[in-house]
């Protein structure tokens, strides 16, 4: 399982990420100047000192964590037993399978866990992000856009949390699409518990990765940490739904320190579900998208050709439909409308709507929500 793999590299990094508050920066600093993990670790204080990297008490963290080598030592043999055991692979920060988006920025990880199988297509990928709470209004954008992108086989990124995160996944699960969930806990932990399906059909076509060792408990610190890694490993991020304070906003943070692309799809004024998105809008932060093909008109430069004929694979081809069928189609969006505004736009009795309507749903271009509401499917 680990034969392609320079375990001593891994071992040093693991050694390494074992001494308290070093972090990924300064342990990639140390490894330019030094050349390798192992000849960090094994470095003379002096010369650990004349970086002027380190503090003297991260001198003594790092004295103290090294001293026990032979703990060290078992604690990486059970971790690699336990790898072996749950098929928990490695990637660091100088393997060739590393995601390359990722190593230009801040803080990147010198070593990832994951479960399932990397892909180089992962240069081309699409992050979306958004409130665990979404409207069905968010949930149809989530749904058209996540389609749209499985389609052209994009790789998409998220989270795995609830609301968005998770309808991302289904979706590119759906469509047999790469699709990489990133987590705030190890990969052998199931969070939340409830996606435990959804967890294994995304292994199945992509990877659960994490900077969190196997085991790690899904604590609170993490989840806003694990979101640079999905703006990082992504060529653009859109926000689908998001409060003004809400989680998705961290990650657009993110994306705006790593120069990545950022997008937000336009929410109803006043909504609080729309509050952080808009307002993202209105600073400039983010690009307002409505279609799929917005996006990709942004990262035409960047997608290269990847993307080959998007506008013929994204234009959607409609049944036969009649003239009502056409009107009251044309009235309706990706947002809900109730009956009484449809009929009040159409200029048709409700009875002869709701017949429409019905038709329309069983051609599968429409979609009831509760309350006499519609959208297009």
């Amino acid at each position: 399982m680990f034969e392609n793999l320079d375990l001593s590299t891994v071992k040093y990094l693991y050694f390494l990420t074992r001494v308290p508050k070093l972090g990924n920066v300064r342990i990639n600093s140390l490894i330019n100047l030094f050349k390798s993990p192992q000849a960090v670790f094994e470095a003379d204080l002096l010369s650990l000192k004349n970086t002027e990297i380190l503090s003297v008490r991260d001198l003594k963290n790092f004295e103290e964590t090294r001293r026990d080598k032979e703990k060290l030592e078992k604690e990486f043999s059970d971790l690699l037993s336990l790898c072996e055991k749950k098929k928990i692979k490695f990637t660091t920060f100088f393997d060739n399978d590393y995601p390359s988006n990722l190593k230009p920025i801040y803080d990147a990880p010198v070593l990832l866990y994951y479960k399932g199988n990397l892909s180089e297509t992962d240069v081309f990928s699409i992050g979306i992000v958004g409130t665990r709470n979404p409207t069905d209004y968010g949930k149809a954008a989530c749904e058209k856009f996540s389609e749209d992108f499985s389609k052209m086989s994009i790789p998409l990124l998220s989270g795995l949390a609830k609301g968005v995160d998770s309808i991302c996944h289904k979706t590119a699960c759906k469509y047999d699409n790469v699709n990489y969930a990133i987590l705030g806990c190890g990969v052998d932990v199931i969070y939340p518990p409830e996606n435990k399906k959804l967890y294994e059909e995304i292994i199945e076509k992509g990877a659960v990765i994490s900077e969190y060792h196997p085991n790690a408990f899904p604590d609170k610190p993490n989840f806003p940490r694990r979101n640079r890694i999905i703006s990082g490993i992504s060529v653009g991020t859109i926000i689908i739904e998001s409060a003004v304070r809400g989680g998705a906003l961290i990650t657009a943070n993110f994306a705006l320190d790593q120069g990545k692309e950022i997008f937000a799809i336009p929410g109803e004024v006043g909504s609080k579900f729309s509050e952080g998105t808009n307002n993202l809008i209105k600073r400039g932060v983010a690009k307002l998208v409505m279609t799929s093909d917005d996006v990709l008109v942004e990262l035409e430069a960047k997608m290269k050709n990847f993307v080959k004929s998007r506008n013929k694979t994204l234009e959607k081809v409609l049944p036969e439909l009649s003239k009502s069928e056409s009107i009251i189609y044309s009235i309706l969006s990706f947002e809900p409308v109730h009956i009484d505004k449809i009929c009040e736009k159409s200029g048709f009795h409700i009875s002869d709507c709701l017949v429409q309507m019905l038709n329309l749903e069983f051609k599968n271009i429409v979609r009831q929500l509760p309350g006499k509401y519609f959208i297009r499917a």
